[in-house]
């Protein structure tokens, strides 16, 4: 019996401490069953992001290499385009995902080209100044191919597309945007793409040595180039001409089995 102040008379507690919790049924723990079910459907969902992610890769580099088809000096420009990115992404330290999307990303910076006349695009001598505003308008193209994509690897390619022929001065093209306002991807592809297109051969120019490209890429500093990556680009020049003493491998060996080839 429990006293009640104020009401003059013993009453039992109705609601004893803990019998709140009486009649409140415990729950159950999983079964095996339910277990089995539930990794597998997260087994499901881990591999649909996979495939998701695999396609977006694919579809990367297939439209990568019809840009390329509208441009044939370029050759596996974008594959090392691609490594070159991922290593001077690495140096300076940017998180392992991100350097994933740069990787695959980077590749589709001259995506645009697909929307330039070829009488442009594969002039061997120099543009006229109506030529050359037509030719910087691939920025643009590229740019409104994916901007409206919710992927983040597709964003990634509409940005780079955009910015990466923007100058650390400002006096890039197609904006003019200067300084740590151009994206990070862009500015790391800037210094890439420059890079692989003096050392190679294209229809207006022989190809530069390594050390006479890097030593260009090094005058470009704080102009067209953002001089901080310029700096992490030298840091790693053993590793950038690992890629490129690769490529030219690679080369010469495509020369020498055409050139065969064409003996028979």
């Amino acid at each position: 019996m429990v006293y009640i102040p104020g009401r003059g008379r013993h009453k039992r507690d109705e609601n004893p401490k803990g019998a709140q919790y009486k009649d409140k049924p415990k729950p159950e723990r999983p079964s095996d069953i339910d277990l089995i079910k539930l990794k597998k459907a997260y087994e499901d969902l881990e591999k649909a992001h996979h495939e998701i992610r695999e396609f977006h890769i694919e579809m990367i580099f297939n439209l990568a290499i019809a840009a390329e088809y509208k441009d044939s000096d370029t050759g596996n420009h974008i594959l090392r385009i691609s490594d070159y990115s991922a290593e001077l992404a690495k140096v300076i330290g940017i998180p392992e995902e991100q350097i994933e999307i740069l990787k695959y990303a980077s590749p589709m910076h001259d995506i645009g080209k697909i929307g330039v006349p070829d009488m442009i695009l594969k002039k061997p001598g120099k543009l006229t100044a109506e030529e050359w505003e037509i030719m910087k308008q691939h920025t643009v193209i590229g740019c409104r191919m994916f901007q409206k994509s919710s992927s983040p690897l597709l964003k990634a390619v509409s940005q780079i597309a955009l910015t990466h022929h923007e100058h650390f001065d400002g006096k890039g093209y197609p904006y003019g945007t200067k300084g740590k306002n151009i994206p990070l991807f862009g500015r790391i592809v800037a210094v890439v793409d420059i890079f692989d297109a003096v050392v190679s051969e294209r229809c207006y120019k022989d190809a530069w040595s390594f050390e006479t490209g890097a030593e260009y890429i090094r005058s470009l500093a704080g102009t067209h180039l953002d001089p901080e990556l310029v700096a992490a680009f030298t840091k790693i020049e053993d590793r950038i001409r690992h890629i490129y003493d690769a490529n030219i491998t690679i080369q010469h060996y495509i020369k020498e089995f055409t050139e065969l080839s064409e003996l028979k």
